[in-house]
């Protein structure tokens, strides 16, 4: 199947989006769920999608434990285009994390009717300064490490107001190991995700299972807070949060497989669900010899399940590493194309699927029988002391 999900993968990465502008991925997903009878969508008043997989057995047969949602934003940093200034430079808003010194003069490309409009950026627009600036502390940062406001565009032709706007990078492609792309983060999550569902309509697993493609992540966790405040998450399923994150040199790698991450810059996630993940994979690990992960910190960005957590949910991250985060090529100071190992994806899409089909069965709080049996063994080998008064 490793084929079938690379497929998928380019397919997925080469879809437009943005902010706010995430309808060409919400359709690519609809026509996906159409398509599988055992699939079932809806969309909440804020426009995020739950997808529910609905095994064809009686709920009596089914095995016994809290069903999985997987979750990936549908978004990633780009412009929507504002008004024309003319007949050929456009006034566009920016949405998302990259930092103003990368805008200047990069080319872009924005959707219209099914084709794509160039243009180079020829002024950045920054943010207006607040009228009563607090006072900070240590030493001032340059307005070019903060995202701009927006920009000022040449482009070759009309641009219709509320049309998304992508940096001119080549579509997606696999080399060496590598795919490369105008959006691994968070595309080529939402790709396993699709891969993941996908095999549980094929192999008519046992388990339902949900997955809830949220909207406007790099603005601030806008569609996830949406869906907290709608009520679109089951409140019985385990939320496994899906990103990209920053490759740490020397921590957690491209090519070591998919990362277990613990926690973000901002806080750590549930610590059960994390110890459910982890078993998962270990038995994983255990039957596939290609399989591996990490268990990492990645402190290098916020994810969802922050949010999600802070909101009272049980839910975690698992996250593909990758590199020109955000397009930002650090070492060259441009604009570059994503980056993220694909024996790193087959292997997420693998965790995905034994995570759906291993339902978390153990009360919640003790998620890993391993570690269960390593703290009664400590306590049995200490008890009989530990009863005997206490001597100076």
């Amino acid at each position: 199947m490793s084929k079938a999900y690379l497929k998928t993968l380019e397919e997925v990465t080469n879809l437009p989006t943005a902010p706010f502008v995430e309808g060409c991925v919400a359709d690519h997903i609809r026509r996906f769920v159409a398509a599988r009878p055992a699939l079932r969508i809806e969309a909440d008043r804020y426009g995020n999608l739950l997808v529910k997989y609905t095994p064809q057995i009686r709920p009596k047969t089914r095995p016994k434990g809290r069903p999985i949602l997987f979750t990936a934003h549908m978004d990633h940093p780009g412009f929507i285009a504002g008004k024309m200034l003319g007949a050929k430079r456009l006034e566009a808003e920016w949405a998302g994390g990259v930092q103003a010194r990368y805008f200047k003069n990069q080319k872009v490309m924005f959707r219209a009717d099914d084709r794509w409009i160039p243009g180079v950026v020829e002024k950045v627009v920054y943010p207006k300064p607040p009228k009563r600036a607090a006072k900070t502390t240590g030493p001032k940062t340059s307005r070019l490490d903060a995202p701009p406001a927006g920009a000022i565009i040449k482009v070759q032709s009309p641009v219709p107001s509320g049309a998304l706007g992508m940096w001119r990078l080549p579509d997606a492609v696999i080399r060496k190991h590598r795919l490369h792309a105008r959006v691994t983060d968070d595309l080529s999550g939402l790709a396993a995700i699709l891969c993941a569902l996908d095999d549980l309509c094929r192999t008519r697993a046992k388990m339902p299972c949900y997955a809830l493609f949220s909207r406007a992540e790099e603005v601030g966790f806008a569609g996830a807070l949406a869906a907290i405040e709608a009520g679109t998450i089951p409140k019985s399923a385990l939320v496994i949060v899906v990103e990209n994150s920053k490759e740490l040199p020397g921590v957690a790698e491209l090519g070591n497989g998919p990362v277990l991450r613990v926690g973000d810059k901002m806080t750590v996630f549930s610590p059960a669900v994390t110890a459910y993940c982890r078993t998962v994979a270990d038995n994983l690990a255990k039957k596939d010899g290609a399989f591996r992960y990490q268990r990492k910190l990645m402190d290098g960005g916020a994810c969802e399940a922050t949010a999600y957590c802070h909101h009272g949910l049980d839910a975690n991250c698992i996250c593909l590493p990758l590199v020109n985060y955000h397009n930002m090529d650090v070492k060259r100071k441009t604009i570059a194309p994503e980056a993220v190992d694909t024996r790193d994806y087959i292997n997420l899409v693998k965790w995905f699927i034994a995570l759906a089909k291993s339902p978390m069965k153990t009360p919640f709080g003790s998620a890993d029988p391993t570690l269960d049996k390593k703290l009664a063994d400590l306590l049995r080998r200490h008890r009989r002391r530990l009863a005997s008064p206490t001597r100076a």
